[in-house]
Parts: structure tokens; C-alpha cells; sequence
């Protein structure tokens, strides 16, 4: 992934962050320092034991975290002060349902406590994509620089996407899994493609 051109990969943690399940996690983020690979490991979880989050992060030496979970603002504030605590330099991600009303006061308040949000359905990994008006009027309220796109992303929609919104990154899981749930090296391949020539400011045709 790091060849063709992959900057983060998601690493799921979502139920549990006992050290135990975290073996494999701290194994990656070991072997992408190790071998210098340009491309950064982001921990996924729905846990939100703020003592937890610190300590797998502090496990792991990983350095992105993202939220896939619809936190409160004084869980946010918990979860902020803890890792300042640990003296953690994790970069947060919080998941954003854009079908929900934001309130700009909330939302600026809330870029004050994590890095980057992620607009994608409450319950992830849905294979559909985000309805373009709840979409733009997010994007109203949150820059798109501090926006991760996800929601039913794959090679024949993600140039699109990217052309229309102008995200700092797009997330895909759904899309590029082949018929058993296994991630497709075609598909991975043909994703990279059609978001580097979308960055380029190339529409490419829909593959099939």
C-alpha cells in the first residue's frame, strides 16, 4: 500500500483496546518505522475509556487516532486532557455525521479538541455514499482542509468526490474489498489511481 502510494492505513480496534488485541497494531506501526514507509498507522476504535485510549495509544506508538464513535464535548475535553496528560502527540480524527445538525458555535468549539474530522455514516462501512446536501452544508460550517471524506468511496466514485469537495483525504473500506471481504489488490490499486488523477485535476472515466 505504501507503493502505490497510500499515506494512512486504519487499523481496527473498534470493540476492544485490551493490550492483548493490540498485538498486531503495535507490530505494523513497528515494522512502517522500522522500514521507513511513507505511510501512517491511524488506530480505529469505539471505545471511549479515555484512560484506554491513552494507554493503547502509548502501546502501539501510534500517532493518529480516529473516533469512530458520536462523542460528546466533555468526552472530547476528557479524552483532550488525558492525552496532554501522557504527553500524547496523537493526531485525533472524530467521526461527523453529516445527516445531523451541526451548529457552528459546537463545531467551532470542537475543532479546538481534535484535528480532523471524518464525514461518513454513524454507523461506518455501509457501502453508501453521503447525500450531497448534507455534505455541503457541513462543509459550510467545517473547512474542508480538516475533512476526511468516506461513505461508500471506491475507484469509480472517488475522483468525483474529491474534484466536487476538496478534502484534506479520502477513507474507503467497503470499496476496494472483493466478494469475500478480503482487500483486493486491483482495487486498491485502481482507487490510488483515481484519487491521484483527481488530485491532478484529472476526471477519470468510472471503471466497472
Amino acid at each position: 500500500m505504501a507503493e502505490l502510494g497510500y499515506e494512512f492505513v486504519g487499523l481496527h480496534a473498534i470493540t476492544s483496546l485490551e493490550i492483548p488485541d493490540l498485538a498486531q497494531a503495535r507490530r505494523f506501526a513497528d515494522l512502517t518505522a522500522e522500514h521507513s514507509l511513507s505511510i501512517s498507522p491511524v488506530l480505529l476504535t469505539k471505545v471511549v475509556d479515555v484512560a484506554q485510549i491513552a494507554q493503547a495509544l502509548a502501546y502501539t506508538r501510534i500517532n493518529w487516532l480516529q473516533l469512530h464513535h458520536l462523542w460528546s464535548m466533555n468526552d472530547l475535553v476528557a479524552l483532550h486532557n488525558e492525552l496532554c496528560r501522557h504527553g500524547s502527540p496523537a493526531e485525533i480524527i472524530l467521526l461527523v455525521d453529516p445527516t445531523t445538525a451541526l451548529d457552528r458555535r459546537l463545531v467551532d468549539e470542537l475543532l479546538h479538541l481534535v484535528d480532523f474530522v471524518i464525514l461518513d455514516h454513524s454507523a461506518g462501512g455501509t457501502g453508501r455514499l453521503l447525500p450531497p446536501d448534507s455534505v455541503r452544508r457541513t462543509l459550510e460550517v467545517i473547512d474542508p482542509g480538516r475533512v476526511f471524506m468516506a461513505g461508500g468511496l471506491d475507484a469509480g466514485n472517488v475522483a468525483e468526490i474529491v474534484n466536487r469537495y476538496q478534502p484534506y483525504a479520502v477513507d474507503t473500506q467497503s470499496g476496494i474489498l472483493n466478494s469475500i471481504g478480503k482487500q483486493d489488490p486491483e482495487k486498491l490499486a485502481a482507487f490510488i489511481c483515481a484519487v491521484r488523477g483527481a488530485s491532478a485535476g484529472e476526471l477519470l472515466p468510472e471503471k466497472r
